[in-house]
């Protein structure tokens, strides 16, 4: 192995293993069973090598794990994954490449490419760098993608510009991903499947949360493209379904109510014609209970 290329691994290492280079180096738990050779190419021990469990991807697609494993027999791993020491568990964990980890599993193979993160770097940092790999890829589902920016932004407190410039996102862009999980379940599964694109769910969201599922379903059912689909929405918003309105209550109901009477005498009057007017609605409502 050269000195230069000795030196170069020494270096992606950090600045402890350089401390204990020249021959010391299997004295740290980091490097157990990590030989020269090991460095020379560039390859980790799988059974040295852990998942993050928080990293953004979360599902992956079984079909598709299989199809690269069988690449991989072929080919070979092109495109090292990143690692970084845990200390916690005493094992190497996968900072991004963690689909390209499982499909080497997958392929019987001993050990993977690798390249090591320094060893200072913090949370964020390392989150962002797996939201972007798996951005530029296009690795990530929708809503993992979405829950990937919530747990940056509660590690982080930052505000939704600062996320989309770290990123390297329109902050337009953050702001509609984040607002996908407010919808309701349903229409999240329809997002994370890839039935209703994220665009037009983010506009669901304007509509009453009653209102949410039904759309999401409604949208998807007909096939709607985006602009078809806003009008769908801002229609569902503008013209709420209108509340029944009580009916009336039929003239039989209000002559079977019972009721108070008070009747305060005109000194004017006499009392023949108050029996007359008296007599007259009494009549009157004798008609109208017939009738109905």
């Amino acid at each position: 192995m050269s000195k230069s290329k000795h030196a170069r691994m020494i270096s992606q290492l950090g600045s402890q293993m350089a401390e204990s280079a020249g021959g010391s180096i299997t004295n740290d738990d980091r490097f157990s069973g990590f030989t020269p050779s090991d460095m020379a190419s560039g390859e980790m021990a799988l059974d040295r090598i852990m998942e993050d469990e928080h990293q953004p991807r979360k599902s992956y697609d079984e079909q598709s794990l299989k199809d690269l494993a069988e690449n991989l027999k072929t080919h070979g791993v092109q495109q090292p994954i990143q690692l970084r020491w845990n200390q916690d568990h005493r094992k190497w964990m996968i900072v991004y490449g963690h689909r390209r980890f499982r499909a080497a599993q997958l392929a019987g193979l001993n050990a993977i490419p690798c390249t090591f993160t320094e060893a200072d770097v913090d949370e964020p940092t390392i989150r962002i760098r797996q939201l972007v790999e798996n951005a530029q890829r296009e690795d990530l589902a929708p809503m993992e993608l979405a829950r990937a920016i919530e747990s940056l932004a509660s590690l982080t407190k930052w505000s939704n510009r600062r996320i989309a410039e770290a990123l390297g996102f329109n902050h337009t862009t953050v702001g509609r991903y984040l607002s996908l999980l407010k919808l309701p379940e349903q229409v999240q599964q329809l997002v994370q499947n890839r039935d209703l694109a994220p665009c037009i769910a983010a506009e669901i969201t304007k509509a009453k949360a009653e209102d949410q599922e039904r759309l999401g379903r409604q949208i998807v059912a007909k096939g709607l493209n985006r602009d078809a689909a806003k009008q769908e929405i801002a229609q569902a918003i503008c013209s709420p379904m209108a509340k029944p309105s009580q009916p009336k209550p039929k003239a039989k109901e209000l002559l079977t109510q019972t009721v108070n009477i008070t009747i305060y005498r005109n000194p004017d009057v006499s009392d023949f014609k108050i029996r007359q007017e008296l007599m007259a609605v009494i009549e009157q409502m004798d008609t109208t209970k017939a009738e109905s």
